[in-house]
């Protein structure tokens, strides 16, 4: 691999590694900083934030890529990434720290689409899945220290420090990446009021959702009559307009791919990032001792990762997504078990190491088969398809898990049991990961 390659690709490795980084550290830190700017109530809210945010940068940096190249939003996106961090350090409230996440989530999803969207562009599609693989190996080094250096900043230092500490590593990433991205330009093709148009969809699907996650949150009132409906009335169309023909019905070929990643995204992280609150919050456990659980999981899913690269070769994709399926659902349903006090705390390193494996088989895997599935010229549209999928995956599993917990201690039921209820919603996305597997992938070969 020549020098250029090499910058190029140790640059998207850390610019997905940036992404990482500050999506362990806020799930380590973000039950400290709630409590300690008086907005408990807006968990999920404020997990949701960074997410939905991102989904509208996807969209409009894959928009950019497809016409302009790469460089100009990665530019953009950079610049907002690091704004992000220098407000959410200067917060004095909740409302602020969220508004800082929103900035910092613009930046977060650009930078994300940029590193898959080069992926797709630059190599030949038999080596984007040992690419995956290295992006997904991008979590490695952030999963050994996010949990480490955020446990000790959260319990020993200020919470603060755990923005600050980034800011050096997005310059290096701009160092690196810029001059190597310069190249990849074009001249931009006639087409902008079709890139307005579609920033103008992801908007309204990302304003949408944090209207839907916003209204579940509060306490039951007749404004959900008006405002769940208006919600969804926002999100459905222009989300269907970003996602690929057919997405609505699992259409075989990149429909299903996208479809699948979205179920699997809601699979994991409404457990994942829930798990914080079983820990510190139920368990009464240090943020320290709860980041090693991350770490266990970021570990595997490397591990698998590349395991996957060599799998792909040999299996089907149906017997590739269904391993990875299985493995990730009964990880999933192990880790519940915390929320029984006779199960030692411990259970949680092997289950959701196992998790790992799990995400590692099935993550690669579907988004290897989204690059396949897409034709020439169009890999901006699948980096925003599965862009979206994703973030709206997560966004809904962050408000939808923090609605029923907030909820829950309204109606004056145990904490273990609104957790439950969570896991329970976890399970039901896990069946409609086997569902969309079945029913779309059986007997469909390897793409590569």
């Amino acid at each position: 691999m020549s020098a250029p390659a090499r910058s190029l690709q140790l640059g998207l490795i850390l610019a997905v590694s940036l992404h990482a980084f500050d999506e362990l550290v806020i799930a380590i830190a973000l039950p400290t900083i709630a409590r300690d700017l008086g907005g408990g109530d807006w968990y999920g809210v404020t997990l949701a934030s960074y997410i939905l945010a991102g989904l509208v940068s996807v969209v409009w940096a894959g928009s950019s890529i497809d016409r302009r190249g790469p460089l100009r939003i990665f530019v953009v996106g950079y610049s907002l990434f690091a704004v992000g961090l220098i407000l959410a350090t200067l917060a004095s409230n909740m409302w602020e720290f969220v508004a800082a996440r929103v900035i910092q989530g613009f930046g977060g999803g650009i930078s994300f689409t940029v590193a898959y969207a080069i992926t797709n562009i630059v190599l030949p599609k038999d080596q984007r899945p040992r690419m995956v693989a290295w992006l997904d190996s991008a979590w490695l080094i952030p999963s050994l220290l996010a949990p480490a250096i955020g446990g000790y900043i959260v319990d020993y230092l200020n919470w603060h420090w755990v923005f600050i500490a980034q800011l050096p590593f997005v310059l290096i990433a701009g160092i690196l990446l810029y001059p190597r991205l310069k190249p990849l330009n074009k001249t931009p093709a006639p087409g902008s009021q079709d890139s307005r148009r579609a920033i103008g969809r992801a908007l309204r699907i990302a304003g949408g959702a944090g209207l839907f996650v916003t209204v579940i949150a509060q306490p039951l009132n007749w404004f959900w009559l008006i405002l769940l409906p208006l919600s969804v009335a926002l999100v459905w169309r222009p989300f269907l307009k970003v996602m690929p023909p057919g997405f609505a019905t699992a259409r075989v070929g990149l429909a299903a791919a996208v479809m699948l990643h979205f179920w699997l995204f809601y699979a994991f992280y409404a457990a994942e990032l829930f798990m914080p609150l079983i820990m510190i919050e139920f368990r009464g456990l240090s943020s320290s001792v709860t980041g090693l659980a991350f770490t266990s999981c970021a570990i595997t899913w490397v591990a698998a990762s590349f395991f996957q690269a060599w799998l792909c070769t040999r299996v089907s994709l149906f017997y590739s997504l269904f391993l990875g399926m299985c493995i990730t659902t009964l990880s999933v349903a192990a880790a519940a078990s915390l929320l029984l006090p006779q199960v030692p705390y411990w259970v949680v390193y092997p289950a959701w190491a196992v998790a790992g494996v799990g995400m590692g088989i099935s993550f690669n895997t579907v988004v290897s088969a989204t690059m396949d599935y897409t034709r020439e010229g169009e890999e901006g549209a699948t980096s925003t398809a599965n862009g979206i999928a994703g973030s709206l995956a997560i966004g809904l599993a962050a408000g939808v898990g923090g609605a029923i917990i907030n909820h829950g201690e309204q109606a004056g039921v145990g904490f273990a049991y609104s957790l439950g209820l969570v896991w329970v919603m976890a399970g039901i996305a896990c069946l409609a990961c086997f569902g969309v597997i079945w029913a779309r992938f059986r007997g469909v070969d390897q793409p590569h």
